[in-house]
């Protein structure tokens, strides 16, 4: 490698970064939208003027560069995760990222398959716009003053939480672009997704629960016994280290480095390294942004994918808004704060170019696909500030506008909401703990289901073939036999999800006739409730036959299946859930007979 080349290229990327950086903040924008640009700049203006071999060499430099960049920039945003103030004040932070993430990541998937997009496609198109940009949030929001230093917090917090979940997000779907990289050799056999998904689970449980424990009592000890600059040093090398073995273990190296990050942060020193390392991430950043946008080339790409890079960012704005509202309002908040909080998080984050990249590296998305997320994520920083400056005032005109009928509907859901948390906290201590505890379980329960169905969309094309070759028959009879797995597999999960909402719907009702029997007895707030959501008389093995049903039908499958193995999927289950049902009813009913007797022979 050319030092020539290497100086140029380093002079130019931050030279220029630089002059762009000062021109967009005169214009109130965040640097990083100078960066994007300076790189996109740089490298049409540069390759046009130089020979093949040189530009190769340019592009092998900017590479290392964005990988340096990468490593550095998520090391410092695992740094900024602080796992004791989580634990104390980030419980609604973590509420609206649990609530707005899965929905965020399914709303893409469904618009990508009306886009035309295949199934792993759609989902990354998903991962790529379901987090929020830190950086650019909080120097907007800063910069505006208009949110209160508490606020503001919050709203940083919920970035960080963002940034955990979409580190979970990518480790998820790492095996699916694996799997489509390899799509042209025929994809991954079933023993080589499986090998690659224990090892990425191996990597994250080994690193989470021995990382958490064993490095921050090294860098303490460091810390005690030798100087600052050899542990700036030794903490910088760990999240290089880490990176590699993300990579050997199948991850992305930007996963690696954000683990350390976050066991770093877990340290006494964690401030004190954060500082001292403060002007190599702005630096490495820069580049990494830079590198961004040195990956657009020809620039006309960008108008040539103008409607793309439309659609990605209303799809973006329209998500984001309307789920992080969804979270607020589900939090009890107030309508105009869910509002405000919502629009100032319509900025697509640092994980958009990271999903982005690593996708495209796959050969998961083509180019016109990478440009058109870059383009997408330029157009909301650079729309944030004015969205932020203007989103009191649309919301006053927006409630001022609204149709009075409408508006007094609106008025009678948040008083629903509202005598739901009064009817919760009327119950004890123990029972609101329950709840939080069910809702958990809840979601975990819906969360295994996601994982299910993905594991069956992979496994049923290789699964059938080996079943095939190895015991004989049709692929049909196969298929229809995985399927019908795929429906038992299902049934634990939503047994589970169904009683915890039941568990819900008892504590509501109960909380609600306490406080009827508090007001003397003079109303019934439970007769709502009963109307919508008491599902205690609707039969447990009914719903599960429904929901069950409605899932392995209306989720996507790896090849086409005829409606009929559907149905006889259905007929099959539902025999078998009858004859469970009967006998569990003849068993209640001979368990009541016999109590029946013996209170008879003890009277």
């Amino acid at each position: 490698m050319d030092e020539v080349v290497m100086l140029t290229a380093l002079a130019l990327f931050t030279l220029l970064a630089a002059v762009c950086s000062i021109v967009f903040n005169k214009l109130k924008l965040p640097p990083l939208i100078g960066y994007i640009v300076a790189g996109i700049v740089m490298v049409n203006v540069l390759f046009l003027y130089q020979d093949q071999a040189t530009i190769e060499t340019e592009e092998e430099i900017i590479s290392l560069l964005k990988d340096m960049g990468l490593v550095m920039l998520m090391f410092c945003i695992g740094l900024e995760i602080n796992i004791k103030k989580i634990r104390k004040q980030g419980s609604f932070a973590i509420l609206v990222a649990v609530i707005q993430l899965p929905l965020m990541v399914l709303g893409g998937f469904i618009a990508g398959t009306f886009l035309g997009f295949d199934m792993t496609q759609s989902i990354v198109l998903g991962a790529i716009i379901s987090g929020s940009s830190t950086a650019v949030v909080m120097a907007v929001l800063k910069s505006q003053n208009r949110l209160d230093r508490e606020h503001i917090e919050m709203l940083v917090l919920i970035t960080i939480m963002e940034d955990i979940g979409q580190v979970i997000i990518l480790s998820m779907i790492t095996p699916l672009m694996a799997n489509h990289a390899l799509g042209a050799a025929g994809g991954m056999e079933l023993n080589d997704i499986i090998v690659l998904i224990v090892k990425i689970l191996a990597f994250m449980i080994i690193s989470i629960v021995v990382g958490l424990k064993v490095v921050p009592r090294i860098i303490n000890w460091i810390s005690d016994n030798v100087s600052d600059e050899i542990l700036t040093i030794t903490s910088v090398g760990l999240a290089f280290g880490m990176a590699l073995l993300a990579t050997y273990s199948g991850l992305s190296m930007a996963i690696g480095a954000f683990l350390m990050g976050m066991m770093v942060a877990s340290s006494r020193k964690a401030k004190e390294i954060n500082t001292r390392i403060e002007p190599m991430r702005d630096l490495f950043m820069a580049i990494f942004f830079i590198s961004i946008g040195a990956e657009v080339f020809p620039a006309s790409m960008l108008l040539d994918n103008i409607s793309t890079i439309l659609i990605f960012y209303l799809l973006f704005f329209v998500l984001k808004s309307a789920t992080v509202f969804l979270a607020y309002w589900i939090g009890n908040e107030s309508c105009r704060n869910g509002f405000l909080s919502a629009t100032g998080l319509c900025a697509m984050g640092e994980f958009a170019f990271i999903i982005a990249a690593e996708a495209f590296g796959d050969g998961v998305v083509d180019e016109s696909f990478y440009t058109s997320v870059i383009g997408a994520a330029l157009i909301s920083m650079i729309m944030l500030p004015i969205i932020c400056r203007f989103a009191d005032r649309i919301w006053d005109k927006s409630v001022e506008k609204c149709p009075r009928k409408v508006y007094a509907a609106c008025c009678t859901v948040n008083e629903a909401r509202s005598r739901v948390y009064e009817r919760v906290s009327a119950t004890s201590k123990k029972s609101q703990k329950a709840v939080y505890k069910s809702m958990t379980h809840a979601y975990i329960n819906i969360f295994v289901i996601a994982l299910i169905e993905i594991f069956f969309y992979f496994a049923l094309v290789p699964a059938s073939d080996w079943l095939c070759t190895s015991f004989g028959g049709n692929l049909a009879m196969w298929k229809l036999l995985i399927l019908g797995v795929n429906f038992i597999v299902l049934t634990l999960p939503i047994y589970f999800m169904i009683n915890n909402v039941k568990f819900l719907d008892e504590i509501i009702i109960s909380g609600a006739r306490r406080i009827a029997n508090m007001e003397g007895g003079n109303s019934n707030p439970a007769r709502v409730y009963e109307r919508f959501l008491n599902f205690l008389d609707i039969n447990t093995y009914l719903l599960i036959l429904a929901i069950d049903f409605a899932i392995i039908l209306l989720v996507p499958n790896a090849v086409n299946i005829d409606f009929w193995y559907y149905l006889v999927v259905l007929a099959v289950a539902a025999v078998i859930m009858a004859v469970f049902y009967l006998k569990k009813r003849r068993d209640n009913k001979l368990d009541n007979e016999d109590q029946d007797d013996l209170i008879v022979k003890e009277e």
